[in-house]
């Protein structure tokens, strides 16, 4: 497997890589080792698979003419690059970040493909991974690829800000070829396939494995969440868990807890990010009653008893790019998975899992960028019956372990695995 972060915390690999280990597949994770991190270069992960972590940085990759005698030996095409960068990035020219990060990213994909040159089976995730897969692929010719799709690549962060151009080369150049060498596309959600073979030529064989946490029974209820801000078990809470950043619907959730239906409710940012310093001067606001509480994020292994505590899980994002507007967060499938309503986005990805369950809704949507109608499916939660709120915590507590569990997912990929051909099986 590829994935261009240091697989510290990004749970979606994690438990691919588990689940494929478990299968009896030896599996080696190539991530980034970043210059300022502590991290070993090689660790042996506890759920049973190894990661290796390269160096992402401004050392061009070695150029190997011949083995013995020229190992060491840089190429000056990368020397006369990575000066140039350097130099433009100083002085500010544009694009210097960009081809900077391509730079970075050329380095790092050559170490990691040069260490992955016998694997059988190249997991690509994402565009950032295919760079390490399509190198590994120009020596390794017998070599199956698998393009995992966390996102439409393109349409994420700063590439989707990113000149027509370079969003063009790095969709025919890489892409479209990793996407039309893969034996299988594995994404997040059925509608990041669709966007996909909208733009490109994409494998026939699609496998959808939701970002969903791994099934547990959240009955009693957790107490972490009320006991943090002090409040008992009478007390109406909504909580929003997870990054505390622009786009998120943090500061339209400010606004609907102003209205008069929510003046009882306590509202609870779990988590961190660089809107902390605006949700903490909230909470200090007297208007809002002392019912704003910030709290500083939990280990992963305890979070899903604090949001069982809560009475309604937020999944807000605004429609502000198109991975917003096609997006099934983690925190959607971590809430159901506790118990908790949602209330989401009114985007097609969240509206059929939240009202489309076969069962009955599970929580609410709403339109984010109106803090009224926030408030509205708020209340529309809130204001029910206990006997209908307790049958509505059933209801996703059934939903989450019919289908919304990680095992669920788990299975599709395992068997994707044992399908391919030429496996090596530990």
């Amino acid at each position: 497997m590829f994935v261009a972060n240091n697989m510290v915390s990004d749970r979606r690999v994690i438990r691919e890589a588990a689940t494929v280990a478990a299968a009896g597949f030896a599996v080696t994770v190539h991530a980034i080792a970043q210059r300022r991190e502590a991290l070993p270069l090689r660790e042996e992960h506890p759920d049973g698979f190894t990661i290796v972590r390269h160096r992402l940085g401004l050392t061009p990759p070695v150029l190997q003419i011949r083995p013995r005698l020229f190992a060491l030996l840089i190429h000056p095409f990368w020397c006369a690059l990575a000066i140039t960068v350097a130099v433009a990035r100083k002085i500010r020219l544009p694009l210097a970040g960009a081809a900077l990060l391509a730079i970075r990213w050329t380095s790092w994909a050559t170490l990691a493909a040069r260490a992955a040159n016998s694997a059988q089976i190249l997991h690509a995730h994402d565009l950032s991974g295919a760079l390490p897969a399509l190198a590994t692929l120009r020596t390794n010719l017998t070599a199956t690829l698998l393009y995992d799709s966390h996102e439409v690549f393109l349409e994420s962060g700063r590439w989707a800000k990113s000149p027509a151009f370079i969003r063009r080369a790095l969709a025919t150049r890489f892409e479209q070829p990793a996407l039309r060498r893969a034996a299988a596309l594995i994404a997040v959600n059925p509608q990041v396939i669709e966007e996909l073979a909208k733009r490109y030529e994409i494998p026939e064989r699609q496998v959808v494995t939701y970002n969903c946490p791994p099934a547990w029974n959240p009955e009693p209820r957790g107490t972490e969440l009320r006991a943090a801000i002090g409040v008992d078990a009478a007390a109406q809470v909504v909580l929003y868990h997870g990054g505390f950043s622009a786009h998120r619907g943090l500061e339209e959730l400010l606004e609907a807890k102003r209205d008069p239906r929510l003046a009882n409710a306590h509202l609870v940012f779990l988590g961190y990010g660089p809107l902390e310093a605006t949700l903490r001067a909230a909470a200090a606001d007297p208007a809002y009653g002392g019912r704003v509480h910030v709290l500083k994020a939990v280990a992963p292994e305890v979070l899903d008893r604090w949001v069982s505590g809560a009475d309604v899980g937020m999944c807000t994002v605004l429609p502000s790019t198109l991975n917003h507007r096609i997006s099934t967060p983690n925190k959607l499938f971590e809430s159901i998975g506790a118990g908790v309503p949602v209330v989401g986005s009114d985007f097609a990805t969240m509206r059929d899992i939240l009202l489309g369950d076969p069962d009955a809704p599970l929580g609410a949507v709403c339109d984010p960028t109106n803090p009224h109608d926030v408030a509205t499916a708020i209340d529309s939660i809130l204001s029910m019956s206990p006997s209908d709120r307790a049958a509505l915590r059933a209801r996703c507590i059934r939903a989450a372990a019919a289908r919304w569990n990680w095992e669920a997912q788990a299975a599709r990929l395992t068997e994707l695995y044992q399908s391919l051909p030429r496996t090596h099986v530990a």
